[in-house]
């Protein structure tokens, strides 16, 4: 393609992107969909990445990341701080969507079962199935370098 070719085709995109008060709506949409995908695999491979022999190292550091977030940041950034969701959640914003109230486990679990749910609920019972993940991935690493 030559540069007019090349030029155009920006333009075109450009003006499909932007949407009259100036939001880049498309992009945001975007980002919302890779931001579920993302936060969808990340959620698959802390409930059974410890079950893979060549994940498990991967596992375990994702999940005490994962803790580390919550637990550490969580102190100052707020109570089950999450870089992913802090970031999906600003995307959400920008779209006019708002801020969900709770965390994405919390969201994702309501949006599947179509029913209102208690968020300290679900984020309790989010917390008590990730130490136990996390206490699984410790137990079968350290029996991997047993071996």
């Amino acid at each position: 393609m030559d540069d007019d070719a090349n030029r155009g085709l920006s333009v075109i995109i450009s003006y499909n992107l932007v949407c009259k008060n100036g939001e880049l709506t498309v992009l945001y949409r975007l980002l919302n969909g890779l931001f579920h995908f993302f936060h969808i695999a990340i959620v698959i491979f802390l409930m059974t990445g410890w079950m893979f022999p060549q994940l498990r190292l991967a596992h375990l550091v994702l999940i005490l990341l994962t803790l580390g977030s919550w637990f550490i940041l969580g102190r100052w950034l707020g109570k089950g701080y999450c870089p992913v969701s802090d970031w999906h959640w600003k995307i959400k914003e920008a779209l006019g969507t708002g801020r969900p109230g709770g965390t994405y486990i919390h969201l994702l679990l309501q949006k599947i079962t179509g029913r209102v749910l208690n968020s300290s609920s679900v984020d309790r019972a989010v917390v008590i199935w990730t130490l136990v993940l996390a206490g699984i991935s410790i137990v079968v690493n350290i029996a991997a370098l047993a071996n």
